[in-house]
This record gives structure tokens, C-alpha cells and sequence, in this order.
């Protein structure tokens, strides 16, 4: 067998490995859009599949909140090892109010006046303007406190946010701590570099977003 059948046999075998693959893709990714779509008809949630140049993700919405997980690209050339593709999945009811923010804790290491700086500065770059004035309320479980931190300008009012569900929830919650906003634009939960994309975790946003539209102070 010379070198010219060989080569010929190696270049079929990878074309043929490649649609195997990119056949096993594609099917997964027909039957997870299945499931959200059925996920949506039994919830009555509209559902919109975003194919954009930049842009491509996924849309739900409710009456009461809306729900994205997008990748934006950038145009343009990157850095060796860099991406230029950005990732965020954002939860949003209308719902503007004083500040509040419940988070993943900082670092636990004592640095003193140097810590009190950098929980600022993370508090500036997650609300930018609405950051100023703002407690933090000392709520939920010894578990909970240690994982999480809440801020409020209202901390008097907010103290009674964390209900026994809520804290559940984030206490359970697998994969990347959620953001919970409210600020004067509304109430949000982010999953920063983060694009949810099967049914199961869409749901768990959603229903995360659920408890906290049972509060009838929000």
C-alpha cells in the first residue's frame, strides 16, 4: 500500500469522524431546543431563538420577567489565548426600587482596611452609580453568610428579602454564584460569563426569579 492510499485512507477516516461528530452535535443541540420549547408551552413563557452576526443566544418571557442567555463576539482580531466572545444570562423584572445586592461573598481572608476596599470596589463595578449608601445586612444562616453577602441601602427593610425558600435556593444552586440586583432600573439576576442553555438550569433561573417576585415588598 503506498503512501499516496494511506494518506487517502487517513484523510476519509477524520472526514468521517468529523460528520459523525457534528451529526451527534447537531441532534443534541435539535433535541435541548425541543425540550425548551416544551419547557416554555407548559409554563405559557414565549420563547425566541436569537442567530444574530454578533449575537446568538436565547429569549423567554412571562408577564412578569423576562429572561436572556446570549454570546456577543466582538469584531476584530485577539490576543493569542484570548476570546473575543462574552457570555451573560440575565433574569429581569420591572421592578425599580432602592438598592439591594445579594452576592457570592468575597474572599474570606482578613485583610482589614484593604478588605473593606475591595468589597467596595466589587459593589462599584456590579452597580455603578447606585452603590453608594449601602449596609450590609447580617440575614439567614451561619451556611449562608459564609457563601453569601447582602448590601442594601434599606437595611431595615430588606433584612426580611431572605425568606427560608430563597436561601434554600442559592444555597443549592450548582455552578456559578447568582447576582441578584435591584437598583433603579429594576430587579435582576445575572450569571456572569455564563450562557445557560438547557432546559433544566433555564428553569432554574426562572424559578430562582419566582421567589423573588413572591415578596410583596419587591
Amino acid at each position: 500500500m503506498d503512501d499516496l492510499t494511506l494518506n487517502l485512507m487517513a484523510l476519509f477516516a477524520f472526514a468521517l469522524i468529523g460528520s459523525v461528530i457534528f451529526f451527534i452535535v447537531r441532534r443534541s443541540q435539535a433535541e435541548n431546543e425541543q425540550a425548551i420549547l416544551k419547557l416554555a408551552s407548559e409554563k405559557g413563557w414565549k420563547y425566541e431563538s436569537i442567530r444574530e452576526s454578533l449575537a446568538w443566544g436565547l429569549h423567554l418571557s412571562s408577564p412578569r420577567w423576562t429572561l436572556e442567555a446570549m454570546s456577543h463576539s466582538s469584531p476584530g482580531e485577539t490576543a493569542p489565548g484570548s476570546s473575543n466572545v462574552t457570555m451573560l444570562t440575565t433574569w429581569y423584572a420591572n421592578l425599580p426600587g432602592s438598592t439591594l445586592l445579594i452576592g457570592a461573598r468575597t474572599s474570606q481572608v482578613n485583610l482589614g482596611g484593604m478588605g473593606e476596599v475591595l468589597t467596595r470596589q466589587v459593589l462599584q463595578l456590579a452597580l455603578g452609580a447606585d452603590a453608594a449608601d449601602l449596609s450590609e445586612i447580617q440575614a439567614g444562616s451561619a451556611d449562608f453568610r459564609q457563601k453569601y453577602m447582602i448590601w442594601a441601602q434599606a437595611a431595615k427593610q430588606d433584612k426580611y428579602l431572605l425568606t427560608a425558600s430563597l436561601e434554600s435556593a442559592l444555597l443549592n444552586w450548582r455552578g456559578e454564584k447568582p447576582l441578584i440586583k435591584r437598583t433603579s432600573e429594576g430587579l435582576t439576576i445575572e450569571l456572569r460569563g455564563i450562557r445557560l442553555q438547557k432546559a433544566a438550569d433555564l428553569r432554574a433561573l426562572a424559578e430562582l426569579g419566582e421567589l423573588l417576585l413572591e415578596r410583596p415588598d419587591l
